[in-house]
């Protein structure tokens, strides 16, 4: 018999297998084993003590057992925005309509009636699941967190969301069991620039790239990300924040059905919106003609190598002095 009630003391260390649990058998084949035993360490009996007096906390019964958990509070202490947090079920218990019950709950508390914004940080295997109630991506920042969760928000007093079906998505590279990325990356690279190495070196050595995509990938990973839209891999992109605290724009690479229909030029625009602190650095294949958009994006000739032109974009705090 499943029953869904107010969290009270005595029930944190159910709530912690619950969390710990999830995140290491589920969570866990969309992020890095060390990111998940990082949230493990985290979550503590008295971490979810702290939350459920911060917040009003849910639980899921079975049996006396606790088998999820869900809360909502106020977004940084607003009394009009509210957002949802540590929505958790056991893996086993997935599929029996517990999540969807958990958020009719949530949705009745307080603290979502008076809200005009909800704001959700949306694991990547339960994006869909978050959507399909309405909540969509913010259109504010970036879509992303710094641990790779999509951020997601809804307006319940005017019944609104924008969940735009076109919003592309951003996700951090891993490369595990369930996703194999890293070919997926290669094969991008390979048809973004095999014409212009051919060009510049007479041939494109399939050996020889595989050696450079891997010393590229091992150097790169951690700030390489994978483009999705409408759930589907297109693209990924790479930057990185260089030691003088300027920001570098490596890569922004679409499969070939999903090109011109003004994706890179997106989302070129949200990376420079994101950085637009720091001076900005981009280079280009010297017979590739993508330079013409980066000087109406602002960027200047800032040098060039044999085979690549390069160009910077000073950033606001400089131009205003």
């Amino acid at each position: 018999m499943f029953e869904i009630r107010r969290f009270k003391n005595g029930d944190e260390d159910g709530v912690v297998n619950v969390i710990h649990r999830t995140s290491l058998e589920v969570n866990i084949r969309d992020y890095p084993k060390k990111a998940m035993e990082a949230l493990v360490d985290k979550v503590t009996p008295e971490f979810v003590l702290k939350r459920a007096r911060d917040f009003h906390m849910y639980v899921i019964t079975n049996e006396d057992n606790i088998i999820g958990v869900g809360a909502v509070g106020p977004y940084w202490d607003s009394i009009t925005e509210s957002s949802l947090f540590n929505l958790f079920i056991l893996p086993e218990y997935e599929g029996k309509g517990l999540g969807r019950k958990l958020i009719e709950t949530l949705e009745q508390d307080e603290y979502y009636k008076r809200a005009d914004r909800i704001e959700v940080s949306s694991s990547i295997s339960a994006l869909e699941f978050y959507r399909y109630f309405g909540y969509g991506f913010k259109k504010l920042g970036n879509i992303t967190d710094s641990g790779g969760d999509y951020k997601l928000e809804k307006f319940p007093k005017i019944s609104y969301d924008n969940n735009d079906k076109t919003q592309y998505n951003m996700r951090p590279y891993i490369n595990n069991e369930y996703h194999n990325y890293y070919d997926f990356i290669y094969q991008v690279k390979k048809n973004a620039y095999k014409k212009y190495v051919e060009e510049c070196f007479g041939s494109w050595v399939e050996e020889d790239q595989q050696k450079y995509f891997e010393d590229f990938i091992n150097q790169v990973k951690d700030d390489t990300y994978i483009i999705q839209l409408n759930g589907k891999d297109i693209g990924f992109y790479n930057g990185l924040t260089l030691d003088d605290g300027s920001y570098e724009i490596g890569n922004i690479c679409i499969i070939p059905e999903y090109q011109g229909k003004g994706m890179g030029t997106k989302i070129l625009k949200d990376v420079m919106e994101l950085h637009k602190e720091q001076d900005l650095h981009i280079q280009y294949f010297k017979q590739n003609p993508v330079g013409k958009l980066y000087e109406r994006l602002g960027f200047i000739p800032n040098g060039e190598t044999d085979y690549h032109y390069q160009m910077i974009k000073p950033s606001e705090k400089h131009l205003k002095k």
